[in-house]
């Protein structure tokens, strides 16, 4: 009785490390490295294989495996038909299948993978594996494998099973991160630019990610009623469901659309479709900022004149302007000088009504009023896809 009990907190004791290790890492080869040599005490085994299905390829695979010659699976297509372990396991996915359960012991020794086994003299005379079903066209498997002449018992099996939720996590984390990673390059080319903030949203419009700012940036555009119990813009994510529903029928390039809120500012929300390594429906929405200043200024003030102007309607000081410019305080005043002269205004108040009251003048003359304006604070305006 007592060994009985020490052996069973032997056991608990590897699962807790176990389970601490196969969560220690989001690089699955290190957490092969690490975590299989424990599993493979916690069940003994010769040999262990973790199969990851590639994306958009049915039927590929990528492989790591713990003691196994290095070619074992360079035959694989060849091998793919008689892989009677794989026919097995996709049949009762998360459910772990010993390999009386999926193949005679005659059928086993007449088999072609087994054949090979004996040709590199690594022989798999019992296998123990299980399928872990994502339910978003990927999937996983587990495999065991024994040389010798014993069968797994019913309480390794149990075991195995138990531990079946933490192997999916796992997987699950560590694919999630690699895809984020193949995303990286481009979500590091979108926020190069000075201001910018966004949001990485998974399948289902679930948030993954958010730069620092994202937060500040949504709640100076967004009231509280407007937003999800995520904090996101429920506006925004109706946008997103859209894009991701015609996503097979249109090319995928983002989609941008702005909000305007006087004076002179708008609100320009980039959708980014990540690249095709990423896992399924990960887009990046992508915020910025942009100051307006109307047409007819545009045509008067040179261009550096114009932006300085632009962000004194966004109520900049001088000293913010210079060090946004890369200029100093007196050049802002300079520019300033001749934005009053040419505009006709005499301050910086002044030059704020004169954004806000642009619009309307261009109105009343009967001209069409600028495409990138709105006359209602926080409309949605020109949806458009970027090429």
């Amino acid at each position: 009785m007592g060994d009985r009990v020490q052996r069973c907190a032997h056991e608990q004791r590897l699962i807790i490390d176990f389970l601490q290790t196969l969560h220690g890492s989001l690089d699955l080869r290190t957490v092969i490295d690490t975590a299989f040599p424990m599993l493979l005490k916690l069940v003994p085994a010769e040999h262990g294989a973790l199969c990851v299905s590639r994306k958009g390829e049915p039927g590929g695979y990528d492989w790591a495996m713990v003691d196994f010659p290095v070619d074992w699976f360079s035959a694989y297509e060849e091998m793919a038909g008689h892989d009677f372990v794989r026919q097995a396991v996709l049949r009762r996915p998360n459910t772990v299948l010993r390999d009386s359960e999926m193949i005679t012991r005659k059928e086993l020794t007449a088999n072609m993978m087994y054949r090979r086994s004996l040709d590199v003299h690594m022989p798999l005379e019992h296998a123990m594996s299980v399928m872990l079903d994502f339910g978003q066209s990927w999937h996983a498997g587990v495999t065991l494998y024994r040389g010798r002449q014993r069968p797994f018992s019913d309480d390794e099996r149990a075991l195995l099973q138990q531990i079946v939720p933490s192997l999916a996590s796992a997987v699950q984390n560590c694919r999630l991160f690699s895809d984020a990673s193949r995303a990286g390059p481009m979500l590091d080319a979108i926020l190069q630019q000075k201001g910018i903030e966004a949001v990485m949203v998974g399948a289902g419009c679930t948030e993954v990610a958010r730069t620092r700012g994202a937060a500040a940036l949504i709640s100076r555009w967004f009231a509280p009623v407007e937003l999800n119990r995520a904090g996101l813009p429920a506006a925004v994510l109706d946008q997103l469901s859209a894009v991701m529903r015609q996503r097979a029928r249109v090319p995928e390039v983002p989609t941008r659309f702005t909000r305007q809120a006087p004076p002179g500012i708008e609100l320009q929300i980039t959708l980014v479709p990540l690249p095709d390594g990423a896992a399924p429906a990960t887009w990046a929405v992508v915020l910025q900022e942009n100051p307006l200043v109307p047409a007819a200024w545009q045509e008067a003030l040179t261009p550096r004149e114009s932006e300085v102007a632009s962000r004194v309607v966004l109520g900049w000081d001088n000293e913010l302007i210079a060090d946004e410019l890369g200029c100093a305080v007196g050049t802002v005043k300079k520019h300033l000088l001749h934005i009053y002269d040419k505009l006709g205004v005499s301050s910086r108040s002044g030059l704020c009504r004169a954004a806000q009251q642009e619009p309307a003048q261009r109105a009343a003359a009967g001209a069409p009023p600028e495409r990138h304006r709105s006359a209602h604070a926080a409309r949605w305006t020109d949806e458009r896809p970027v090429r």
